[in-house]
């Protein structure tokens, strides 16, 4: 005995076949429209596990890149700043060694003082350089100014730390009297940078010669402390450039690794297009041409 498939259950099979192929092409056109192969995790479970981690690592690179512009901007203040100091206290031997003359008069010798004092000032405006509103020379206090207006420091001993990379901390801030110097009232000669000027614009107004030669020596020191200071930033500085060029380097290759697992393949796409519309039209053909008998097909 054959088996009868009645007209409703052909009916039903036809309808199918024509919504499966019509999910086949909807399907490979929103692959085409996204460029995505790949748009919930059942499509592809091994991948879309292997998507997220680069994901996450490209997460991670972009915290590091804004850790690093952070640290650049601090970094770049801080060059700034040395570079300034440095020039004030080569400004400031100048003035020692001319009043060192022992011919000078005693107005010539106020000038020069009047002169040193206001590098004293510009020295500690230097010194409370600020970034996004906080001074980099002061710590890890967050105080808007390191020093204040008597020179006293205001901050604390710790150093600010950006993270750049993976166990790559770099220091971006120092406590100010690592570079300005410790203070010293007993012996100003030998304190901060401000008590030094100080003390020698008092010794050139009042022509202690003895005391402008230790003062022209301590502001040799201090210049040599500057100088220490700006190769650390000039490390660091090396240092950042090269993690930024590691870090494009790092986010191109993850980028390109990505697009193989999540993106599609534009040509194999629209071939897959074309055969899924293809095999869609021939089975509208072959269900029209099936369901489109009449009652004389039957009395026939």
């Amino acid at each position: 005995m054959g088996l009868r498939i009645t007209d409703q259950g052909l009916a039903n099979s036809r309808m199918g076949w024509i919504a499966e192929g019509r999910s086949r092409t909807a399907e490979v056109e929103q692959a085409i429209s996204t460029g995505r192969r790949i748009h919930q995790p059942s499509d592809d479970p091994l991948a879309s596990t292997q998507a997220m981690r680069h994901d996450a690592r490209l997460q991670r690179i972009s915290q590091y890149q804004r850790n690093n512009d952070n640290a650049k901007l601090w970094i770049g203040a801080a060059d700034t700043a040395l570079q300034s100091a440095a020039t004030n206290l080569e400004r400031a031997r100048t003035l020692a060694v001319q009043a060192g003359n022992d011919t000078m008069g005693s107005v010539p010798r106020v000038a020069l003082a009047t002169d040193l004092r206001a590098i004293g000032d510009g020295l500690r405006t230097i010194a409370n350089t600020r970034v996004s509103g906080r001074a980099i020379f002061a710590g890890t206090s967050g105080t808007a100014d390191a020093y204040d207006s008597a020179g006293s420091y205001l901050g604390d001993s710790g150093a600010v730390v950006r993270t750049i990379d993976t166990n790559e901390p770099v220091v971006v801030g120092s406590p100010g009297p690592e570079v300005f110097g410790t203070g010293d009232p007993a012996d100003p000669m030998n304190g901060t940078v401000f008590e030094l000027i100080a003390a020698l614009a008092d010794a050139v107004e009042a022509g202690d010669s003895a005391r402008i030669r230790a003062g022209i020596e301590a502001v040799d020191t201090a210049t040599a402390r500057i100088a220490s200071a700006q190769g650390r930033v000039g490390a660091i500085s090396q240092q950042l450039a090269a993690a930024d060029f590691r870090h494009d380097g790092e986010r191109l290759a993850v980028q390109t690794d990505l697009s193989k697992i999540r993106d599609i393949d534009m040509a194999e796409a629209i071939i897959r297009l074309r055969s899924a519309e293809a095999g869609y039209e021939a089975t509208l053909s072959a269900t029209a041409r099936a369901l489109s008998r009449s009652l004389l097909d039957f009395l026939r």
